[in-house]
């Protein structure tokens, strides 16, 4: 089972401003959205590369300044060891939550990488001495994918945590007891949550930052319409190999939320020249039946469209390419999916129906790119091979990275740390790149990235397709458009 991170800069599950990310790292496999639903919860460059085939800069992302990288090969503390006591804090240790659904009853071992991945990145930097002097300690908890086992972590992790550090739960709805934590003086100001999926209504929590980029769709959602900010790199990308492109958009109906954020994407993809076909956007469930989508391929077929944008679930992205062979539906010149298929088991379900598959991400393409990036390349090297992490490790490992690095900012210059100093210093991560595994981001901002990368199936593996240089991005300004609409779940 994978779950969406969406299109980079998303407001939604993908890595794009309502689809993207992603990073989202992700959204939940249908089964598991079923089961949420039934529980009553409902991707700047310091050096430029040769210039992008659709216009924009091909880009490395620099490394975050003022901190080394979590696997770096320097053997000195990271930070500075300031003063400072709070929740979770001492002058020798630090506490951090970790929240992931684990054992979960769709999917046993959900999101084990996601914690793997945290528990490694803390076991290394208390190896080298540890954070602004202080040994991190991970307290983990299972959302197992259960609305009162999560708020009971979250509960938990406000007693006993100085933040919450790569969430990775979907069921997590219930945003008082993160927004109403009391620090030690007894002030209710919240608890740091650096989360690596935030679906609504997550996702527009002051106190919750992450990468999907939400803050305009936020600051508008009582609005009559809603301004939404969304990466159209993957789009501008296929008209410049591909003119006249039309077709259908398919996201995934399990979770209401995800019709309000697809939607703008997909018109501001139309509104790039990419025609739309048919009923234009058709809402299908991850646990519809390969049989169940024979109308939308007839449709398809019918239009002799070319493009595919496939947003449900991985699972459902191979029932309708294997739909649209056995209709023979031979039109088709580009299958976009999102970044949660960027996963071998994608290969492994599909196999040569999948060939030519194209995702976008917001992050490095890490099966291609690890070796590239002394962060990932290190990771992997600590976690037995780069088969023991997928997106939604990598995205917790990214929040890893922006808390040692908000640490390291909160504590500059003798800085005292506490949470309040911390969500200062998150504040102001307005330039997060996640030592070059993700373009600049206004992560404090809560703002989307221009920059993502494409892959593609080719042969079997996921190749890196644009832009063509390992480490790099698609950062074009461009790639970002500002599309105001009205939406209702």
């Amino acid at each position: 089972m994978t779950a969406h991170s969406g299109r980079p800069g998303s407001t939604g599950p993908r890595g794009r401003t309502p689809r993207a990310r992603a990073s989202l790292l992700g959204v939940i496999a249908a089964a598991a959205a079923v089961v949420l639903l039934a529980a009553g919860c409902s991707s700047s460059s310091s050096s430029s590369g040769s210039a992008a085939s659709s216009g924009g800069a091909s880009s490395a992302a620099p490394a975050a300044t003022g901190t080394g990288s979590a696997v770096a090969a320097s053997a000195e503390p990271i930070g500075s060891a300031g003063p400072g006591t709070d929740v979770g804090l001492t002058a020798k240790t630090i506490k951090i939550g970790m929240i992931a659904d684990v054992n979960t009853p769709v999917e046993p071992g959900l999101f084990q990488k996601s914690v793997n991945v945290v528990k490694a990145w803390a076991a290394d930097l208390n190896a080298k001495g540890g954070l602004a002097g202080r040994q991190v300690q991970v307290d983990f908890c299972d959302g197992k994918l259960d609305p009162n086992a999560t708020t009971n972590c979250v509960i938990q992790a406000c007693q006993n945590d100085f933040a919450l550090v790569g969430t990775s739960a979907d069921a997590l709805e219930d945003l008082s007891d993160i927004d109403g934590c009391k620090n030690a003086a007894g002030k209710a100001i919240g608890i740091p949550n650096l989360a690596a999926l935030a679906f609504l209504p997550l996702g527009c929590d002051p106190d919750t930052y992450g990468i999907e980029g939400l803050g305009t769709y936020c600051a508008t959602a009582k609005d009559p319409t809603q301004t939404y900010q969304v990466n159209v790199g993957d789009a501008k990308y296929f008209l410049s190999q591909n003119k006249g492109l039309h077709g259908i958009y398919v996201y995934d109906s399990d979770v209401p939320s995800f019709k309000i954020t697809f939607i703008p994407q997909f018109q501001a993809d139309t509104n790039l020249g990419i025609g739309a076909d048919g009923q234009k956007y058709y809402a299908e469930s991850g646990a519809a039946p390969q049989s169940a989508l024979t109308p939308v391929i007839a449709a398809l077929k019918a239009s002799g469209s070319s493009f595919v944008d496939a947003d449900a679930t991985p699972n459902n992205t191979v029932l309708l390419e294997r739909e649209a062979k056995l209709q023979g539906a031979n039109s088709i010149k580009v299958w976009g999916c999102d970044s949660g298929c960027y996963d071998n088991s994608f290969i492994q379900q599909g196999g040569a129906i999948v060939n030519g598959t194209y995702a976008q991400l917001a992050n490095l393409p890490f099966y291609t790119d690890y070796q590239s990036n002394p962060a990932l390349s290190a990771l992997v090297k600590q976690l037995g091979g780069v088969a023991n992490v997928n997106n939604n490790a990598i995205d917790a490992y990214i929040m890893a990275l922006l808390f040692q690095d908000a640490v390291v900012k909160a504590t500059a210059n003798g800085g005292t740390l506490d949470r309040a100093s911390l969500f200062t210093a998150l504040k102001g991560e307005n330039a997060f790149t996640a030592e070059g595994i993700i373009g600049p981001t206004n992560i404090g901002g809560h703002a989307p990235s221009a920059c993502d990368v494409i892959a593609q199936v080719v042969n079997g593996q996921w190749q890196r397709a644009y832009p063509a240089k390992a480490g790099t991005f698609d950062c074009d300004p461009a790639n970002l458009v500002t599309i105001k609409t009205k939406v209702t779940a």
